[in-house]
């Protein structure tokens, strides 16, 4: 017979699901932003 005397034992320690949602969708927003911010510099490059 095991007894639980932890908190640790009581506690739900899966991650959230905003989390998981935040964990996959990161990535992407990253690389959409890198070639925003890629294309704005070459745009202003032209310009001048």
């Amino acid at each position: 017979m095991r007894y639980y005397d932890k908190l640790d034992d009581y506690t739900d320690t899966r991650p959230s699901k905003l989390m998981e949602f935040a964990k996959r969708i990161m990535p992407a927003v990253i690389f959409i932003g890198a070639m925003a911010l890629m294309l704005m510099v070459v745009g202003a490059l032209e310009v001048i």
